[in-house]
């Protein structure tokens, strides 16, 4: 995983679910990045919906950077 991919959650299918995220940086803490999650499929408006830190067990990437 590196800045610039684009990643899911697994917490409900392995395979990927939920709304689209991009790596934006590590955080401080070892396997853990900064993720922008859009709004895309939360019915909301397109846009940046929040920022977290997850760890990278969570998180499945669709594209690479």
């Amino acid at each position: 995983m590196k800045v610039g991919d684009l990643v899911q959650s697994n917490i409900f299918l392995k395979s990927g679910s939920g709304p689209y995220g991009l790596v934006i940086g590590e955080y401080p803490t070892p396997g853990y990045w900064n993720v922008s999650w859009t709004t895309t499929d939360w019915d909301l408006t397109h846009g940046l919906a929040a920022m977290y830190e997850v760890h990278e067990r969570d998180l499945v990437v669709v594209s690479r950077a």
